[in-house]
């Protein structure tokens, strides 16, 4: 041990030594890092350290994993809602925030809606119709503090985990930072990463060829802490890609098969509640960057149609109508994700007709400088696109 430590390192020291609990004892280390000394007798002492911080990482993860296996039970989590329509969107908030109200006023649903907690027990679901298509709505009871811990709050995140999009619903009458605080907490205990970019860190385990480790200069760490951290986990072959700007609780993200990402906005309800306003700029404050935030009042049908598209557009999907030479296009879409191709389309109408003896496709956009074109298999669609299709 260096003797020209500071004193605020050796009590840092002592704190460190004295804590109990992993979660304590990494915080409290990750300190006690921040007061190591910058000369050269510290360099081995400062990478002890650090090793040690990778292994109580490690082993708080392996406690989670294992936490999470008990609790589930082999099976506890597996009250999906089958998807219907062209997307669905879960509803989550705190009880009374509101969701079945909502529900409700977009919906032909009757819920039942009342001053006291839980009146939605399970996972329900609904059908909310914008103009050609429909987009299914899920009720999720309300969360609270431990939901996790519950078996219905296990089912309800479950359902959240495998949805296409969240809405957070946050009640304009009641506190945000609870709220907030309670909603985005047990959502992060289900491994449910918000508006979070999955493809920060690329993870490929091979057989073969030890640590390989690539854009490092985007991880908020070292190498070293990484080639640190796999050793704890006693991961010996592994490639670690990183390939945007990434924290270490993306790096492990990414290494837990069982992380769940999904789009999210926040949909501010009882706009017409006393002091919502004053609420609702809090709101905006602290969380608009991270999410959309869509303001609502149910009871005075105020821009419900607004939150609708809202959803919509957070499904990322296409609506695409076909046609037959010499007559109007069909009603209803083709929905299919934002990305889609010709090929894509053809092969929902008829695989064996339009894609295996596939001539050519025509697709006309009224708002488009060329109205009518014709295009190959691999051409990509637009919102709206109207497709003309023939084969061989």
């Amino acid at each position: 041990m260096p003797t020209n430590v500071t004193p605020e390192f050796d009590k840092q020291r002592q704190i460190y030594e004295d804590t109990e609990g992993l979660e304590k004892r990494i915080v409290e280390l990750e300190k006690l890092l921040s007061f190591v000394p910058r000369h050269k007798g510290a360099e081995r002492m400062k990478g002890d350290y650090r090793k040690k911080l990778a292994q109580l990482k490690a082993q708080l993860d392996k406690q989670r994993e294992q936490d999470r296996a008990r609790r589930s039970g082999g099976g506890a989590e597996e009250g999906v809602v089958r998807k219907e329509g062209a997307g669905q969107v879960c509803l989550v908030g705190v009880t009374n925030s509101g969701k079945s109200t909502l529900i409700n006023a977009i919906t032909n649903a009757e819920f039942e809606v009342a001053d006291y907690p839980f009146t939605t027990p399970i996972p329900t679901p609904a059908m909310l119709s914008l103009e050609d298509i429909n987009i299914q709505l899920v009720e999720i009871p309300g969360l609270f503090e431990g939901s996790y811990d519950s078996g219905i709050g296990r089912q309800s995140l479950a359902v959240a985990r495998n949805t296409d999009c969240i809405a957070i619903l946050i009640d304009l009458s009641q506190d945000i930072e609870t709220q907030m605080s309670i909603i985005l907490g047990e959502l992060d205990r289900a491994r449910i990463r918000l508006n979070r970019e999955k493809s920060a860190v690329r993870i490929e385990r091979v057989g073969l060829g030890g640590h390989q480790i690539y854009g490092i200069q985007y991880y908020e760490g070292t190498r070293d802490d990484v080639i640190d951290y796999l050793h704890a986990r006693k991961i010996t072959n592994i490639i670690v890609r990183f390939q945007k700007p990434a924290t270490h609780q993306q790096f492990v993200d990414a290494m837990d098969s069982s992380v769940a990402y999904v789009r999210a906005l926040v949909v501010a309800t009882k706009g017409d509640a006393p002091n919502s306003k004053e609420r609702f700029q809090e709101l905006d404050e602290k969380y608009g960057e991270r999410f959309e935030i869509i303001p609502i009042s149910a009871e005075k049908n105020e821009n419900l149609d607004g939150m609708a598209w809202a959803l919509y557009l957070r499904l990322d999907i296409l609506r695409i109508y076909t046609k037959i030479p010499g007559k109007r296009r069909e009603v209803k879409p083709i929905v299919l994700p934002v990305g889609s191709v010709v090929e894509d389309a053809a092969a929902k109408v008829h695989k064996e007709l339009f894609v295996e003896r596939f001539k050519s496709a025509a697709i006309i956009r009224e708002n488009d400088k060329i109205k009518r074109r014709v295009v190959g298999l691999n051409y990509p669609l637009a919102e709206g696109d109207v497709l003309q299709l023939s084969h061989r």
